[in-house]
């Protein structure tokens, strides 16, 4: 890394007052102060704050001017002063030194992950089913009846002719139809029940030790 007294040998003209120029020759600012390993760039012009730059990111000196490798596109967050890239810039100039502390934190997850499938299908069963239903059918009863008085004959009756008589008998018969109905309905519905569970684990955890030392060698609290 370069330092002020090399970088005065490479490039004779530096000096505070220079104005600074980013790679694609914007205006950055004017040169305050050269330190040992770095030169200030005022603030105002293109930063909200008084700005540092190694002398390693010098392209080059002339007409009192510098150049510096930094673009446009890498100092455009810097241009806000609510940019957090501030807050450890000045950290680390006011010369603080912050030693940060971890501790492990336990952080329940919940996954949600089949338990399990319900398969629901309907079977067909046949049965035997009997019932009694009542039909109606006809028979034929002859009956005979001894006359006891002569009956005289009609004029224009003819006795002793054959001739057949005929006398329809029924009866009734079942015929058995199968139609569907519906006996009932199945609802299926998924319930949610929360319940408490309980989970523990080590974390770890850090802490800071100071030992001093006297003049003496002796360790003091």
């Amino acid at each position: 890394m370069l330092h002020r007294n090399e970088s005065q040998q490479k490039y004779p003209g530096l000096r505070e007052g220079l104005n600074a120029y980013n790679r694609e020759g914007d205006k950055l600012g004017r040169i305050v102060e050269l330190k040992d390993e770095y030169l200030t760039v005022e603030k105002g012009v293109f930063f909200p704050k008084d700005f540092t730059f190694r002398y390693d990111d010098i392209v080059e000196v002339h007409d009192g001017s510098i150049t510096l490798s930094r673009g446009r596109k890498e100092l455009e967050n810097w241009k806000d002063e609510k940019y957090e890239g501030w807050h450890e810039y000045d950290r680390l100039n006011k010369g603080e030194t912050t030693i940060p502390v971890y501790e492990e934190e336990l952080e329940a997850q919940k996954i949600t992950r089949p338990k399990g499938e319900i398969h629901v299908r309907k079977v067909v069963h046949t049965e035997m089913k009997q019932f009694t239903v009542p039909v109606t059918k006809e028979e034929i009863i002859v009956e005979r009846t001894p006359v006891s008085e002569e009956h005289p004959l009609k004029a224009g009756e003819q006795l002793f002719k054959e001739e057949d008589i005929r006398i329809p008998v029924s009866e009734e018969e079942v015929e058995i139809i199968k139609r569907p109905v519906t006996k009932e309905e199945v609802h299926i519905r998924k319930v949610i029940h929360t319940e408490e569970q309980q989970f523990k684990g080590e974390v770890r955890k850090e802490d800071v030790e100071v030992n001093r030392e006297d003049e003496k060698g002796r360790k003091a609290a």
